[in-house]
């Protein structure tokens, strides 16, 4: 009985102990990444500016005022528990709609995944059918949309290097690898045929992971979704601004982040580096700060990446809200 006694007492310690550290876990605004301004509310968006807007993961909308481009179009929120117990999941259809509602994506070219797991090209398909965008990615993303039903005449597969154009942006893709974690067991494959929804997280397989680059006259940008690389692959190319995938690098081995870095950032000479990929991505659509479970960051990490950036800017995106795109 005193065994007993003495055991519980250990466990609530335990728990109370990890609580605590659960609760002192940083988030983003305490380690050090400032936040990227919003542009001014009286700039006005034309074929000479480029504006940006995160909404979590790596889903950006970029927008020239006359065509817009989404990277995954992701906002879709399974809950970690889904995930854990692979409980069947699927698009949150009147999500989707009231994002794309409320953010005017009402001139949606193409919708264009980084890769295909369930964070990434999920809703992709969802968000072609509502916008009529091209759903532009690889093979495995192509048969995610036939899961979906999207015509075929709204399914585009990408051709690697080659340059696709959408108004003034012309957009290529770049052969790249998905950042080399372990939860990435079992669902580095490829989808090779459509699949019934709703269907568990494995579904979603890998398939090719891209660098994208979206050039315009206002500038040209790098959008890395995940923390993968191929060493050589965007060869001497030079942007003004890089969305750089950090999801589990700081758990990566230095000389990998050294040379991602150098491959994604210091190689391609960019004026402004935007994290991406480092929120909770279970958490509520909206709430972009960090897990406290999976930590993306802490100040001394923090600090380490924007030497290895320097002299570009190292910032951080707030949800929704507009940047500029500059030379």
């Amino acid at each position: 009985m005193v065994f007993i006694k003495w055991l519980a007492l250990i466990l609530t310690a335990l728990v109370l102990v990890s609580f605590g550290v659960y609760l002192m876990q940083p988030s983003m605004d305490e380690v050090g990444i400032p936040y990227e301004r919003p542009y001014e509310s009286g700039v006005t968006v034309s074929d000479s500016a480029v504006t940006v807007k995160w909404f979590g993961v790596s889903t950006l909308l970029i927008d020239d005022g006359e065509t817009q481009l989404l990277i995954d179009g992701y906002f879709s929120r399974p809950s970690l528990l889904d995930i854990a117990l692979k409980r069947p999941i699927s698009s949150e259809l009147e999500t989707i709609a009231g994002v794309v509602d409320r953010f005017r994506m009402d001139r949606v070219a193409a919708v264009m995944p980084v890769h295909s797991h369930f964070d990434h090209a999920m809703d992709s398909a969802e968000v072609a059918k509502l916008t009529g965008a091209l759903l532009l990615g690889s093979q495995s993303t192509a048969n995610i949309g036939r899961s979906t039903q999207l015509p075929e005449s709204q399914i585009g597969i990408v051709d690697v290097d080659k340059t696709y154009t959408f108004g003034q942006f012309k957009v290529t893709f770049y052969a790249s690898q998905h950042a080399p974690l372990g939860s990435n067991s079992g669902i580095d494959g490829v989808v090779s045929e459509p699949f019934e929804l709703p269907a568990d997280y494995t579904a979603w397989q890998l398939g090719q992971a891209y660098s994208i680059v979206i050039e315009h006259p206002a500038g040209v940008m790098l959008v890395q979704g995940s923390a993968g690389f191929v060493a050589g692959a965007l060869g001497d190319l030079a942007v003004d601004a890089v969305f750089l995938g950090v999801g589990g690098l700081r758990n990566l081995p230095r000389d990998y982040q050294q040379e991602y870095i150098y491959e994604k950032v210091v190689k391609t000479n960019p004026n402004n580096v935007y994290v991406i990929h480092h929120d909770d991505m279970f958490d509520t659509l909206g709430k972009v700060d960090q897990s406290k479970l999976m930590l993306s960051f802490d100040s001394t990490f923090a600090f380490e990446l924007r030497q290895l950036v320097l002299p570009a800017n190292l910032k951080q995106l707030r949800y929704g809200e507009a940047i500029l795109i500059t030379r």
